[in-house]
């Protein structure tokens, strides 16, 4: 353990932190990233709250019962599916397929002519580009395509690829949804922005998953931070959301690449 999460578990003590420590050790890190993450967003640190679309009071979104795991709490779900219903985006693209909860969520709120695109890793494939431990324990741990599949859906196409060597060239200027959900490393998350950047239509909007974590997740919203110094990112309350406008992100990213 880093001495900087040393100092992040002491910011969070209390009896009831130490109860659980002793009680349910395994859960101590999870509540603790929780605390931080709610103390930052209630104290203005980091990126401001935002909150990405206005439902109408008539809005109806359809969540699958079944959640498989991985990372996507039920809140974070219904603001996926929210932006997919008041969006219509006719390209929607996610970085993370896991047991594609996510890929139900989207095929389940958009247009039937909407085409919906998923990135993994293929079944078997190492793990070793990424040196966040719990990233390794999720791929080790998914059922590519399991909610769907138990849902009947198939409105969507299963690219089997480490993001990393993924070429963006047959998207670009077409995504209207993006979502970051893969690798939580900085490298990859920035590798995984910049493609996102090139394929996103003006119109569109970009999320990231997991952002305010702390330890390893912290680099990632570093970057996000840093990020956020060129171009408009948000937080979303509740949730470990961030998302930014597309049209804003690509002219952040890509001017100053080129």
């Amino acid at each position: 353990m880093k001495v900087s999460e040393v100092f992040d578990g002491l910011s969070c003590f209390s009896l009831s932190t130490l109860s659980l420590a002793l009680r349910r050790p395994s859960e101590l890190r999870l509540y603790i990233s929780h605390c931080l993450r709610k103390y930052d967003e209630l104290v203005g640190n980091g990126l401001p709250c935002r909150a990405p679309v206005t439902p109408a009071q008539n809005l109806t979104i359809t969540i699958p019962a079944y959640h498989a795991g991985g990372g996507m709490s039920f809140n974070e779900l219904i603001i996926l599916a929210r932006a997919t219903k008041i969006l219509k985006p006719g390209t929607i693209f996610e970085v993370g397929s896991y047991s594609g909860l996510t890929t139900a969520v989207f095929e389940l709120n958009s247009d039937p002519d909407a085409r919906i695109v998923t990135l993994d890793l293929p079944p078997g494939a190492e793990t070793s580009q990424t040196p966040i431990a719990s990233d390794k324990e999720l791929v080790a741990s998914r059922h590519l395509a399991l909610v769907p599949q138990a849902l009947g859906l198939c409105r969507y196409t299963q690219l089997l690829c480490d993001s990393m060597d993924f070429d963006p060239l047959p998207y670009l200027d077409c995504v209207d949804l993006g979502l970051i959900d893969g690798a939580h490393d900085v490298a990859h998350v920035q590798n995984d922005t910049l493609k996102m950047a090139r394929m996103m239509s003006d119109r569109g909007i970009v999320f990231w998953h997991d952002y305010g974590g702390k330890g390893k997740f912290k680099p990632l919203a570093s970057y996000l931070e840093s990020l956020a110094k060129r171009c408009p990112l948000y937080r979303i309350p509740g949730t470990s959301l961030a998302w930014a406008p597309a049209q804003e992100l690509k002219s952040a990213i890509l001017e100053t690449r080129s």
